[in-house]
């Protein structure tokens, strides 16, 4: 778990690249679903914008570890979900970090997804060697993703990070 909050994930993927683009992009901030979120890395900031939060993971430790950052920042907004459906929540965005390559189905996750959010982001490893990240054989491209993502958003790409790519899905619903 510490690699999910070490330093060299602070060097590769800063939270505030994220945060500034969900700031500047999404115009509700009422109901974030955090699907995949681990031990809180960007569900702790985006706490601070949104006015409810659903942190979804399917592994407990996690999600412990989570609840007891939650405590300590005093953030009070946060629902933890363990398991690995989305709420049954209209969420303003859904975030998907480093997770749409975990999913058995992710074509069918994002058509959910469209059915219940205005705004998907997905952030995952490009399909490229890098110094830490699943075998590259477990990748889903860009243009992948891309392509699953446009048959329910229009999307947009965003140059955030060297070794992630991250598609905003904006709603045709």
């Amino acid at each position: 778990m510490h690699h999910l909050h070490d330093e060299f994930r602070k060097k590769i993927q800063p939270v505030e690249p994220l945060v500034e683009l969900i700031r500047e992009r999404i115009p509700k901030k009422g109901i974030l679903v955090d699907f995949g979120a681990g031990t809180g890395y960007f569900t702790l900031p985006l706490a601070k914008l949104f006015r409810e939060v659903y942190a979804v993971d399917i592994n407990a430790e996690r999600l412990k570890y989570l609840k007891e950052r939650l405590k300590e920042e005093g953030i009070t907004n946060v629902k933890l979900i363990l398991g690995d459906r989305l709420p049954d929540v209209e969420a303003d965005l859904i975030i998907l970090s480093n997770v749409l390559h975990e999913l058995p189905e992710p074509e069918k996750f994002l058509r959910e997804a469209a059915e219940r959010a205005d705004y998907v982001l997905v952030l995952d490893w490009r399909k490229i060697p890098t110094p830490r990240g699943p075998p590259l054989g477990e990748r889903i491209s860009e243009e992948e993703a891309r392509r699953m993502m446009e048959k329910h958003f229009s999307v947009e790409a965003f140059s955030l990070y060297p070794y992630h790519y991250c598609l905003l899905g904006i709603s045709q619903r």
